[in-house]
């Protein structure tokens, strides 16, 4: 047994990670276990796979950090060359995670400032990012919990959530899609490229956002609303939400929305080259706008246009 132990404690020293433990409260509970990586500054891909709240945030060195598991719970690290992988492999954790919501497993992964990995890939629970490392490749799939990235840098952002909310905190996501099942979504003081939103039954917020890239959001069930932006090209389509723009400069907007209303407003005047709305039973308002090419369909709903001048309209109501 010794002989074992002494084996398994060079083979943790050859891959560079030591293990540490808090001692607990008697309990069914392992202790708090951090494990610490070494040589990270070339770190090319981490993924992480754990049914758990996870956060990731920097620090000074390489760190994971588990609590809240079972005793038989164990959660691995293993790093091969430039790969980390950081997982637990117990299907019945992960059935818990998807009925109930107020799992308590949390995992704290800390990223060292010279580390800047070009893909991390994540699956768990909730996921909080607050690391300001330039990742190129990033990836989340939550499983019934919140996503949130503060300050992050990445060159490339896919984000699906099956019911919890995706909010971006004075993030750069680069090319962005998030798929959102029945959760908010809001980008705030963020700059993406391309930004990509599937909403289902969760309400959208833009505030604040900054792209010349399209900007495209397909919402079935919840409000989208644009704050103080600064975008390009904006194309929503609307299921029974309603979409609403507050001091949004744009070249070219694409509205359509299917039982909810439409309002452009803006404290000064707003120029737009084209602007195309179709509600099929909303009011249309439009205020504070000149406007090049209109072409304005309200099928089951009022039009009103206040201070707005149009060069070229075409526009119906019925």
């Amino acid at each position: 047994m010794l002989k074992k132990a002494m084996g398994l404690a060079l083979v943790g020293l050859a891959a560079g990670i030591f293990v540490s433990t808090t001692t607990p409260a008697p309990s069914l509970a392992a202790p708090e276990q951090t494990q610490k990586v070494k040589n990270t500054a070339q770190l090319d891909t981490l993924e992480i796979d754990v049914p758990a709240q996870v956060t990731v945030k920097e620090g000074n060195e390489f760190t994971v950090t588990s609590s809240n598991f079972a005793k038989d719970q164990k959660v691995n690290v293993i790093k091969n060359e430039d790969h980390i992988n950081i997982s637990l492999k117990d299907q019945q954790l992960w059935d818990q995670l998807k009925h109930n919501h107020k799992l308590k497993t949390k995992l704290v992964v800390t990223i060292p400032k010279i580390t800047n990995p070009n893909t991390v890939k994540i699956n768990s629970r909730d996921v909080t990012f607050n690391a300001p490392a330039n990742v190129k490749n990033f990836q989340v799939d939550s499983n019934g919990g919140d996503v949130t990235l503060n300050k992050a840098k990445f060159k490339k952002t896919r984000i699906h959530s099956a019911n919890g909310s995706v909010t971006s905190n004075s993030s750069q996501t680069g090319k962005t899609t998030v798929k959102s099942e029945s959760g908010d979504v809001r980008f705030l003081n963020s700059n993406p490229t391309n930004l990509t939103i599937e909403s289902g039954s969760g309400d959208v917020t833009i505030h604040k956002v900054t792209t010349t890239k399209p900007v495209k959001i397909d919402s079935s069930a919840g409000d989208v609303a644009f704050d103080q932006s600064n975008l390009n090209q904006v194309k929503v389509d609307s299921g029974s939400g309603e979409i609403e723009s507050h001091d949004l400069a744009a070249k070219n907007l694409d509205f359509n929305s299917g039982s909810g209303g439409v309002i452009i407003d803006s404290k000064k005047l707003a120029n737009y080259n084209q602007v195309k709305i179709n509600s099929e039973s909303g009011d249309v308002q439009v205020k504070n706008a000149k406007i090049n090419h209109s072409n304005i369909n309200t099928d089951g709903g009022d039009l009103d246009l206040q201070h707005v001048s149009i060069k070229h309209k075409d526009n119906s109501t019925d």
